[in-house]
């Protein structure tokens, strides 16, 4: 994985999973974004589980502690 995969609109921090650890797979990751109306929120490209928060810090950590333990894989497109 060399971190050159472009990020999706929106998305101002990301983690990688343990999927994608395990299979040097740069889309298995956890997306944190900004939202307009509501702090923060994030959510998982392999098995969708996400979250929201107000406080910055707190949305980080929970990303971070879900993509460490997350084993899914993203659903191939094609």
């Amino acid at each position: 994985m060399n971190g050159k995969t472009a990020w999706p609109a929106g998305v101002i921090a990301r983690y990688l999973t343990k999927a994608a650890e395990i299979l040097a797979d740069p889309e298995a990751t956890v997306d944190v974004r900004r939202n307009r109306d509501f702090g923060h929120s994030y959510d998982c490209r392999g098995c969708g589980v996400g979250g929201s928060s107000g406080n910055d810090v707190e949305i980080h950590a929970k990303a971070q502690v879900h993509a460490e333990t997350c084993r899914a894989i993203p659903r191939p497109t094609a």
